[in-house]
């Protein structure tokens, strides 16, 4: 061996030695005093090789020995979990001002480019949540409220339904697309119809590609060792989704004119007024404004269609699970409305919504909601939480605490009523998050949920495949 060699080898072994020491030394480096205790893990990957494929049952095992607000290190990033009723309300809403952030990291930033509601942050998340909520309160769209837009929505898919003469098909695609007509009537008023083709497959793309990114963070939580491969589907698949989503809104001829309630228009211009002002270059402010509504848009849509969408396709399996709840369902429905009353969210079925309130327990469509970050430094029942730190809510397990909850994995409607078959509307169960940076879209999707629920219910017996009559009732990683 020369000595160049010797000299090469020598040179490795002591960068591969400083590149272990430097990241040992800060991994020791980003501990503080008073964190909330919670497992060791290794250098660089954290706790990530030590989780099972659903983080919130790895995370409600972990609590279980170091209590409902720990610390957990994912690669290189800090988290603190919330693993109780009583951490989320003191952290989302008693002190929601403090954890109201967002997470900012490689995907998040391409997802959103700055911009949209979902991971926007300070004034600027204020003013666009300000805008949404008058948006999307129910004021009405083009005339209609959302009810009637859903209600329309609903009769075109019992039509779809009917078609079918019985015959055995999966809901899911028709079903997608009655949800996604919702939304779509306010951003480019195009629906998924028969003869739209351009539409419906850029919607379907984009479910599937939501879909398959779930499953890609649900494999990296577990397969840490391929993270660099899951990394570039993971980015293929996002790039792809905003492609899509780009020439789904662009593309329409309504863009930028009738999208939206004129008043509504008004409010969103008058969002962006200051920067009108302080910039020479107006086209660059018609540019700002454009994007911001572009992305704004793509986040509504996004959030409005899969999530609801999934709500429904759960209650109905549920029921398909349990002939004699269907069975009583459908009994509420004929003795209130018939098979041709007219359907309202006035319409008294409690026992229908409490199907829909234990669907959204045993089924949570997000279990560990939209990952939040302090803003501050924050001092959380005894423990201190620095500033920008990212906080995760396990949302899947306040919906299954045994001690609040008798046999959680047992589904059974009449826990959300009360003795005389009243709806309970416990606050424990919360879906869509609490505090500050709830669902933007909540009041929106119980409206959907509900309404499509009911109008499928009211026409139709909901019957299994034949061919797999008892599907698994377990999720599948």
């Amino acid at each position: 061996m020369s000595l160049l060699e010797i000299c090469q080898g020598y040179t490795t072994s002591v960068l591969v030695v400083l590149l272990a020491v430097m990241m040992i030394y800060r991994w020791h480096k980003q501990k503080v005093k008073n964190l909330p205790p919670g497992p060791t893990g290794v250098p660089i990957f954290g706790c990530l090789p030590f989780m099972d494929t659903l983080a919130e049952l790895t995370f409600t095992k972990w609590s279980k020995k170091y209590g409902p607000i720990f610390t957990v290190h994912l690669g290189q990033t800090r988290v603190v979990v919330l693993n109780s009723y009583e951490a989320i309300v003191e952290a989302l809403i008693n002190q929601g001002d403090k954890f109201n952030g967002r997470v900012h990291n490689f995907f998040t930033n391409l997802s959103s480019n700055g911009h949209g509601i979902l991971f926007i942050e300070g004034e600027k998340w204020r003013i666009q949540r300000k805008f949404g909520t008058r948006a999307l309160a129910g004021a009405g769209v083009h005339g209609k409220t959302y009810e009637q837009r859903v209600l329309e929505e609903s009769a075109h898919l019992i039509e779809v339904f009917r078609s079918k003469d019985e015959k055995p098909f999966n809901i899911e695609t028709p079903l997608i697309f009655a949800v996604a007509n919702v939304i779509n009537g306010i951003i480019m008023q195009e629906k998924c119809e028969e003869g739209n083709e351009r539409l419906q497959a850029y919607v379907v793309e984009i479910i599937e590609g939501l879909i398959k990114i779930v499953s890609i963070l649900n494999y990296t939580q577990r397969q840490f060792i391929f993270v660099v491969g899951v990394f570039f589907m993971l980015l293929s698949v996002i790039h792809k989704n905003i492609k899509g989503l780009n020439i789904l809104i662009l593309g329409t001829e309504n863009f930028g004119r009738h999208f939206i309630l004129p008043s509504l228009c008004i409010a969103m211009v008058s969002v962006f007024p200051v920067h009108e002002k302080t910039h020479e270059d107006k086209g660059k402010c018609n540019f700002l404004f454009k994007t911001q509504l572009l992305y704004f848009l793509k986040d509504i849509f996004v959030a409005g269609t899969e999530t609801s969408t999934s709500t429904i396709i759960w209650a109905l399996y549920y029921l398909i699970r349990h002939p004699e709840i269907q069975d009583k369902v459908h009994r509420e429905i004929d003795a209130e409305l018939g098979r041709d009353g007219k359907l309202s969210l006035k319409t008294n079925l409690p026992y229908t919504k409490a199907v829909l309130q234990e669907t959204y327990r045993i089924r949570t469509v997000t279990p560990l909601a939209i990952p939040r970050r302090t803003r501050g430094d924050v001092n959380l029942m005894g423990y201190f939480i620095p500033k920008h730190t990212e906080i995760i809510s396990n949302l899947w397990w306040v919906h299954n605490d045994p001690e609040h909850w008798d046999e959680p994995d047992v589904f059974r409607p009449e826990r959300h009523l009360d003795t005389n078959g009243n709806l309970v509307m416990l606050n424990r169960v919360i879906p869509f998050s609490i505090g500050p940076r709830n669902c933007l879209g909540e009041n929106l999707a119980r409206i959907e949920i509900y309404l499509f629920l009911v109008s499928i219910l009211q026409k139709f017996v909901v019957l299994p495949n034949p061919d797999d009559p008892n599907p698994p009732i377990t999720l599948q990683p």
